[in-house]
Formats: structure tokens, C-alpha cells, sequence
């Protein structure tokens, strides 16, 4: 362990996760071994039980404090700022597409593989999981609440339903990516996703 770490735990913890939440997004947490992030981090048993009780902790610390924070950043905070949901989302999947590299369609969303992998297996994954869904839903389904009162969305939309349908259909199309192996259906799906959210307008 270096000097740094030793003098700095916070950062010794944050390294911890980095590497568990990488190996997550890659094995899944049940692919996840604590004497491989140790070897990877260069850390002592003792360094890593010093922040973490089990291997169950450590994946309660990577959903609170690494993928709940990134959904949040990416998905939930820039909707309270939408004006018109249905450009200013246009234009936020436009940007995501952009940035999304082959490596990332491939592997998934962290969210929802987590999703999937844990929610039937072990209820405190389930609950924390939940919770972050419920974040984004909320903020979408606000984002289309204000857009009908602003007059850029009809008024026969169903805001809590229509932001339901969307973040599925958005999960299910990386899901179907990362089956496929190509951005093919990714841009194909995404562009009957755009025309979607498109006929939502006023």
C-alpha cells in the first residue's frame, strides 16, 4: 500500500470502490472477488476489512456512493433543468449517443445489470437499486409534469406513465445492444425512441 493511501483512508476507500465497480460492471457482482480487487489496488486484506465487513458491504458501498451518484450526475439532475422535455431530452439522448463508446454499449448500464443480477437474489441490493429508479422516474416524470404546464406537452400525457415507458425503453435498447454486440439496433431503436418523444409535444 503506498504512502499516500496510507495517509489519506478516504482515498484508499475511493479506490476500493473504483476498482469494485469496474469489476461489477464487467463479472457482475457475483463475478466479484475481493483477493482480485486487492490485487488490483495493491492493498492489504487489512486495508480493504478496514473500510469494508464483507463482500456484501463493500457492493452496499459501491450502489450508494458510486453508481447512485453517476445516475444522479447523468440522468436525474440535468431533468430538473428542462424547459421543454421534449427537445431538451432530444437533445440530452443526442449528447449520451455521442459520448457512449463501443466498450460502454457492450458491457450495459450498470443500473440495470445490477438490476437484473441482484433484485431477485438479495433484498438489500433490491431496496438501494430501487431507490435509484425511483430518483430518475420522479425527476422524468417532473420534467414532463412542468412541460404540460408550460404548454410544450399534451395534456392527455400521462407524465408518471410516459416517464415509466421511457427509461424502460431506453434500458431495454442497451440491454438488446449489449446481446448483439453492435451499435446497429442501439441507433436503430433510438431513433423510433426520438419519434416518440417527439409526438408527446403540444
Amino acid at each position: 500500500m503506498s504512502a499516500v493511501a496510507l495517509r489519506n483512508p478516504d482515498l484508499t476507500r475511493q479506490k476500493i470502490l473504483d476498482v469494485a465497480f469496474e469489476e461489477i460492471l464487467l463479472k457482475g457482482y457475483q463475478g466479484l472477488r475481493v483477493d482480485q480487487v486487492l490485487k488490483m489496488t495493491n492493498l492489504t486484506k487489512g486495508a480493504f476489512y478496514h473500510h469494508f465487513a464483507s463482500k456484501q458491504a463493500l457492493g452496499h458501498a459501491v450502489i450508494d456512493e458510486v453508481l447512485r451518484p453517476w445516475i444522479v450526475e447523468k440522468w436525474v439532475e440535468p431533468l430538473k433543468h428542462f424547459k421543454n422535455p421534449v427537445d431538451d431530452l432530444i437533445e440530452m439522448l443526442t449528447e449520451a449517443r455521442q459520448e457512449i463508446n463501443m466498450t460502454e454499449l457492450h458491457t450495459g448500464c450498470p443500473l440495470n445489470n445490477l438490476t437484473q443480477e441482484m433484485s431477485p437474489l438479495d433484498e438489500s441490493f433490491r431496496v438501494r437499486i430501487t431507490e435509484i429508479w425511483k430518483l430518475w422516474h420522479g425527476a422524468l416524470s417532473d420534467a414532463f409534469d412542468r412541460g404540460q404546464v408550460n404548454g410544450f406537452i399534451r395534456q392527455d400525457v400521462k407524465p408518471n406513465n410516459v416517464a415509466r415507458f421511457l427509461i424502460a425503453a431506453m434500458e431495454g435498447i442497451i440491454g438488446q445492444c449489449k446481446c448483439y454486440m453492435n451499435d446497429q439496433a442501439f441507433d436503430e431503436a433510438g431513433e423510433c425512441l426520438k419519434d416518440y418523444i417527439k409526438s408527446l409535444s403540444a
